[in-house]
């Protein structure tokens, strides 16, 4: 008997994201030259993206869950969209599907149902519930949960209003998303809660001065004349009470009797009214940048300070809006950032602070002051770990600067590229500051020189897809360790701090992203986005786009094996996967560089159910044995050339991510390529 060519394999862990610069020869086994909606993961592995759901605050989609209800005599009279009742335990629930004669499939149960009971339908008994069959597997519990999601997700409404999302952010378990109103007249601000969106009522203010003694207390009674209002904040602007100096506003509510007028207050305060309230209103147009951060250091005293650039900049404790008052002509601060107990806005070229530990008062004497970057700043980013504790990052779209110290006494406003910056939007930071700039992504990590910092370029590999690109947004998810950037082109564009490197990988969510947040609610990681449709959505949430397919490819680079100039007959390849539910996955291979004469390998679909199956190339649809969730996909080929690229396919609704780790390839050698 001829002695057959002994069989050689070969792992690769996929690893390194996409490369779109490097010759084919070159690149590294397990990168990938050709990718949609699949993130590196920050250990090792490609994840298919999570999907994103809308958002207002009522129960979360992807929280529902079901039941199936069994009655061995049969269910009849019942049908989709009905709600039935336990005639004993009066527990209810509503049907979303059928599942023959003798299972129905209940979803926002209430109550505990009890076996043996009689269920009913508008009083109607349709059949007796005998066990629950709810140990549904594989791609029907995908289905049945889809279908649960679909239900809770018809509940959510976008914020009201007209265009575009102008900000969210999230403070006290709350989310709060800016957005214009429905005449593009106004802006408004909504809270999330379990009913929906719930609108903000913007108080109004009240000037004063010559304020002493002390101040009034919030919830207390102002008068004037017999003119009240109640109290909801006091805003010291300039001197202090015990001086008789105090100046500033009131934010009032309730006010009756008519309207102040100027002159000294007659109860509840020693102060001079400057003249009539006003009500508070936004400008529409704006675009929210904003920091939460705490200037009194006492527990539950968090506040978002912000800034849209067409608005005063603002203090907002979740019920209580109040502008800031900078000083400035033109006071509509473009961004914001809180920094050593100062609260810092930029306007165009300049960047101005509050005093310290003050964020009302913005006066020389309270140690506020003025810095001019002689550009337009884009951005700011605060640098953790120099030399004197902290270091504030100041972009504009050509350059950067670094601003050293802790006050107004001692800060050091110094050069940190004269001819790199960041594009508005762009500046994260992810145990690194990452940036994308006017050459790409960079990121900026401390040197070796003592309490300076040093700006690497990353994204050499992938210039190609990032050309001439406009960022709307950006974002982090934390417990994910990834970062993702939006363009106003529609694509994306996901990177993952891997070692010393970044991991690119391009996706899109079908949408454009206009406003971004991530923050920790309740001890969860979660990211927030809007878009022009007017929803708020959650990411990394649920098993599709907003219930929509998510089509997911992969295509690896060619792997030569070590031996570009050698023929191979390829047998095998084994995907090591995981998987959060069921999945399909399409498996197709390439060789020769992708030469015509070769050909490629028929499609392979690998279906895992929870269990996951092995397939056969030539008869797929017969599975051999079951593996389980955590495992390995072994798909046959038969293909001739001198290396071999594996093309992975998803699509689905209805499917959580699925990661893959590892592909082993199986193959023997046959002769030199001529």
């Amino acid at each position: 008997m001829k002695n057959l060519p002994p069989y050689k394999t070969q792992y690769c862990p996929l690893i390194g994201g996409i490369d779109a610069e490097s010759a084919q020869l070159t690149l590294k086994p397990g990168s990938v030259i050709g990718a949609l909606n699949y993130e590196s993961s920050a250990l090792e592995g490609y994840s298919r993206i999570g999907g994103f759901e809308r958002f207002d605050g009522r129960p979360r989609p992807s929280d529902a869950t079901y039941k199936v209800f069994q009655s061995e005599t049969g269910f009849s009279g019942v049908s989709v969209g009905q709600t039935v009742i336990g005639f004993t335990s009066i527990a209810s629930g509503k049907v979303l599907a059928l599942r023959g004669a003798n299972q129905i499939v209940v979803s926002r149960i209430t109550g505990t149902f009890e076996y043996g009971e009689v269920l009913t339908v508008l009083g109607i008994p349709v059949g007796a519930l005998t066990q629950d069959a709810s140990d549904v597997t594989g791609h029907d519990e995908n289905t049945f949960l889809k279908m649960a999601e679909d239900d809770y997700r018809a509940d959510i409404a976008a914020v009201p209003g007209s265009g575009p999302m102008r900000g969210i952010a999230v403070l006290g378990g709350y989310v709060f998303a800016w957005r214009d109103n429905a005449g593009g007249t106004a802006c408004d601000i909504h809270r999330s809660s379990p009913t929906g969106w719930t609108p903000v009522s913007l108080f109004k203010e009240l000037a004063f001065t010559a304020g002493s003694g002390t101040a009034p207390a919030e919830g207390s009674a102002i008068t004037k004349i017999g003119v009240t209002a109640t109290v909801k904040r006091v805003v010291l602007q300039t001197g202090t009470w015990a001086a008789g100096t105090a100046a500033g506003r009131f934010i009032v509510d309730a006010v009756s009797g008519g309207s102040f007028s100027a002159g000294a207050f007659t109860a509840g305060v020693t102060a001079t009214c400057s003249g009539a309230e006003t009500q508070i209103t936004l400008l529409p147009g704006g675009r929210l940048d904003h920091a939460v951060y705490n200037f009194t250091g006492l527990a539950g005293n968090q506040r978002i300070y912000g800034a849209d650039g067409v608005n005063k900049g603002f203090e907002f404790d979740g019920a209580v809006y109040i502008p800031i008052t900078t000083g400035m002509a033109a006071d509509a601060p473009i961004h914001c950032v809180a920094h050593r107990n100062h609260l810092f806005f930029s306007f165009a070229g300049s960047v101005q602070h509050s005093g310290i530990g003050l964020p009302y008062q913005w006066t020389v004497v309270s140690g506020a002051g003025e810095i001019a970057a002689g550009d337009t700043i884009t951005g700011f980013q605060v640098l953790a770990g120099d030399s004197s504790g902290g270091a504030l990052m100041v972009l504009t779209l050509t350059r950067t600067w670094v601003l050293y110290g802790s006050s107004s006494a001692n800060w050091q406003f110094s050069v940190f590229a004269n001819d790199v910056g960041a594009q508005r939007w762009s500046v994260q930071s992810l145990g690194r500051v990452l940036v994308f700039d006017t050459l790409g992504v960079a990121t900026v990590q401390q040197s070796q020189s003592f309490g300076n910092f040093d700006r690497l370029p990353l994204s050499a590999r992938i210039q190609k897809l990032i050309v001439n690109r406009t960022v709307l947004a950006s974002t982090v998810n934390r417990a994910l360790k990834r970062m993702r950037i939006f363009f106003s082109t529609g694509d994306s564009l996901s990177l993952t701090p891997v070692g010393d490197s970044v991991a690119f990988m391009p996706f899109s969510y079908g949408k454009t992203v206009y406003a971004t947040v991530d923050a920790v609610m309740n001890g969860e990681q979660r990211n927030f986005f809007g878009s022009t449709d007017g929803y708020v959505y959650e990411a990394d949430r649920g098993r599709g786009f907003d219930g929509e397919e998510i089509f997911a490819y992969l295509k690896m680079a060619f792997n030569h094996a070590k031996s570009p100039m050698e023929r191979k007959r390829f047998r095998r390849v084994d995907l090591e996967t995981t998987t959060e539910s069921a999945c399909r996955l399409s498996v197709l291979g390439e060789y020769s560089l992708g030469s015509p004469e070769v050909g490629l390998t028929d499609t392979t679909e690998v279906s895992r159910d929870g269990l996951g199956a092995y397939y056969d190339l030539t008869n797929y649809e017969q599975s051999f044995y079951d593996t389980p969730r955590y495992g390995v996909n072994r798909v046959r080929l038969d293909g001739v050339g001198t290396d071999l690229s594996v093309s992975v396919v998803n699509r689905a609704a209805n499917e959580m991510p699925h990661t893959l780790q590892s592909v082993s390839t199986v193959f023997t050698l046959r002769r030199l390529e001529k």
